[in-house]
């Protein structure tokens, strides 16, 4: 991208935006404030463990309690350009943000509650929202270079305008800036990037509803030209996407901004990263050689982590390396050196959770403790290896502040939303619950909150696979198995809100979470089926990774369910489930649903010319007719879930079923031969 370039964007953008004053050195051109988003209609799903355990009230949820801010720069000097500190209303976060007494591990809290500045001091910041963490990305910006900054707020400002100030080292000034929260602007509600790093998928929303962008820009370089752009008048999103003329570098920082007729604009700053779908195993099997072929043979390709020191080190030995890589295989690292060629970093596991061990603050007040803390430490391992994403896991404390809190840290977003841990706890401690949990509703609840929260970023989810046996907490309760049939529900529901990859939590057969590779008829009915729905997941992942949650217009029978994702402009994904479902603690319990007619409105950007089906099997054909943009399916009896696929892109079924062919045919024949023989 040439300097020049760079110049005339960023004038058209301070023109064309009107922002605010800015130092010599460091160009604001663009702010956004984007409150969370409230979901009233999950509000008797959530209950707090440590309030049972504990005796300890926490209050009730609020319905949107905070938001973000992003800050969008340009460093227009000629030297590197090191983001040191924000200052809202004047007070440094690096002084507001007080460090707690207590810690988790060698992490510190960081707080207004705590500390030093004057109250009236304290108060301004929580006036502003109370901030509770903040991060520049990057961290050092090169010349003529683009960053981001990104604050989180833990409840939405009383004050319609925010006073910010970015601080530099070298500095000859400080940046300031103004947010206005009362306005509501467009965003990205999805960046994703194919393998090969050399076409970008992103998905626009604006808040009057589908409207069309005029103006597409790269890294200050306006691409309108060449993005396809789809759009419908009556679609909630705005697909675009952009072929490069090279591929962009692994892990490189990059800028979007799409500008609209109205003066309006969305800006998100990104990370280049694509993969295929990431179906993943945690824990440990025995010995490390075996254990990876037998999770290769179930159609899992990434170890993420918790196993013991053989498992979890096995790529750091050259024979073991190459092991891996002729099965496909990678892992997740808990630190730099810690595995060789990491897919993830994994950050924390569930700082929400580790917030509540902070005693500093009452226990209602300590989410969002460990945020700048985490920050710090993502800064020290993009250090050491800035080509490696980082996943960060929220878990479900504080529910369902928790997710919205920690989700734009990361790269990857994660969520462990594990339904069976709280199905045992209404028939241990909630009975008066249980018309909540009778079915997975708690995974999808989840990942639309989380999908929501995260954007544009790619969202993982960790789905239970372990039974529970905790003799302090249930007495004489022991929890079962998850059933096949609620993992293929709770996978269903997860992709249809958008996950880009699910692994499960655990192999290991130990503890008072007791993995699916114990060998009980239970865990080995479940492994078989997880096995299955990798082989399902990892056909459609070259789809189900570049897609995007799409309301359209759709009818389906009572007690059928068709969420749907939008792959660019040539591709709908229908994932429907079976609803007529009931669990409880010795099992599920389902009916299967005959004459099952679904009929949709496509999108007027594409022309569907192929509808089929992926399967365990590889892809089968599906009846259906068009009329237009109308579509009729008939799916005939549903027993628990389809995934359909429509599309104009001619290529795509052979292009999938090539891909099970090569590498899932096989263990698809022999998972089935071995059902059969048991």
């Amino acid at each position: 991208m040439r300097f020049a370039a760079v110049v005339t964007w960023a004038a058209l953008m301070l023109s064309l935006f009107a922002l605010t004053s800015y130092c010599e050195e460091l160009k604001v051109f663009a702010t956004h404030y984007y409150p969370d988003t409230p979901f009233p209609e999950f509000r008797g799903l959530w209950h707090e463990g440590f309030a049972l355990a504990k005796g300890q009230d926490y209050p009730p949820h609020q319905d949107a309690p905070g938001a973000y801010v992003f800050i969008h720069f340009l460093n227009s000097s000629t030297a590197p350009l090191t983001i040191s500190d924000i200052a809202i209303e004047g007070i440094k976060l690096s002084e507001g943000l007080g460090r707690t007494n207590d810690a988790c591990g060698e992490l510190y809290g960081h707080s207004i509650a705590v500390s030093k500045i004057p109250d009236s001091a304290k108060q301004k910041l929580r006036n502003a929202g109370e901030p509770v963490w903040w991060k520049a990305e990057p961290r050092t910006v090169a010349p003529k270079g683009l960053g981001q900054i990104v604050i989180r707020l833990k409840r939405q400002p009383k004050v319609e305008n925010i006073k910010l100030e970015i601080l530099t080292q070298p500095s000859k000034g400080i940046g300031s800036v103004q947010v206005f929260t009362t306005k509501s602007d467009p965003r990205f509600a999805g960046v994703y990037f194919t393998p090969e790093l050399n076409t970008i998928y992103a998905y626009l929303k604006h808040p009057k509803g589908a409207v069309r962008p005029n103006r597409i820009y790269l890294d200050g370089k306006d691409v309108t030209a060449s993005a396809k752009v789809g759009f419908d008048p009556k679609v909630d999103i705005v697909p675009i996407v952009i072929k490069l003329a090279k591929p962009l570098d692994l892990m490189s920082y990059h800028c979007l901004r799409a500008g609209f007729p109205d003066g309006t604009a969305a800006t998100t700053g990104v990370r280049a990263w694509g993969h295929e779908f990431v179906y993943g195993i945690w824990g440990s099997g025995g010995d490390p050689y075996s254990a990876y072929k037998d999770w290769a043979a179930h159609n899992f390709n990434v170890h993420m982590g918790h196993g013991d020191k053989p498992t979890m080190e096995l790529s750091l030995d050259a024979k073991g390396f190459e092991f891996l890589r002729s099965l496909g295989f990678r892992n997740m690292a808990t630190w730099y050196g810690n595995a060789r060629n990491p897919i993830f970093y994994f950050l924390l596991d569930e700082p929400d959770a580790q917030d509540y061990g902070i005693d500093d603050l009452p226990p209602n007040e300590r989410l969002g403790l460990l945020g700048q803390a985490l920050v710090e430490r993502a800064d020290e391992l993009r250090r050491l290896d800035p080509k490696t994403p980082i996943l960060l896991n929220v878990d479900g404390t504080y529910k369902p502040e928790n997710w919205p809190m920690y989700h734009q840290l990361a790269d990857i977003p994660c969520i462990d939303p594990y339904y069976q841990g709280e199905l045992d706890m209404v028939y241990t401690k909630r009975p008066g619950r249980y018309a909540a949990f009778t079915k997975p509703t708690y995974v999808y609840a989840v990942t639309v909150i989380s999908q929501s929260a995260c954007q544009p970023k790619p969202l993982h989810v960790i789905l239970c696979s372990t039974r529970y046996r905790d003799e302090k907490t249930q007495g004489d309760y022991t929890g079962r198995y998850p059933t096949p049939e609620e993992k293929r529900l709770e996978v269903y529901y997860a992709i249809g809100a958008g996950a880009k990859g699910i692994s499960y939590w655990w192999f290991t057969a130990a503890g008072d979470c007791y993995g699916m590779g114990s060998g009980e008829p239970a865990a080995k009915a479940l492994y078989k089926e997880v096995g299955l729905l990798g082989a399902e997941l990892r056909t459609a992942g070259p789809v189900l990774t570049l897609s995007q949650p799409v309301r359209l217009e759709i009818k389906a029978p009572r007690l059928v369910s068709a969420r749907c994702l939008a792959l660019g402009t040539d591709t709908i994904v229908v994932a429907v489930t079976n609803d007529n479902v009931l669990c409880d603690r010795l099992g599920t319990v389902y009916k299967p649903i005959e004459k099952t007619n679904i009929s949709l409105q496509t999108p007027t950007w594409i022309n569907v010319a192929d509808a089929f089906e992926i399967t365990a099997d590889g892809t089968r054909n599906v009846n259906w007719k068009r009329d237009g943009h109308s579509i009729e399916l008939d799916l005939g009896t549903l027993e628990l879930t389809r995934l359909i696929i429509l599309t104009s892109d001619s290529n795509l079924r052979g292009a999938l079923q090539f891909l099970y062919e090569k590498k899932f045919a096989a263990n698809v024949q022999a998972l089935k031969t071995e059902l059969v023989e048991k």
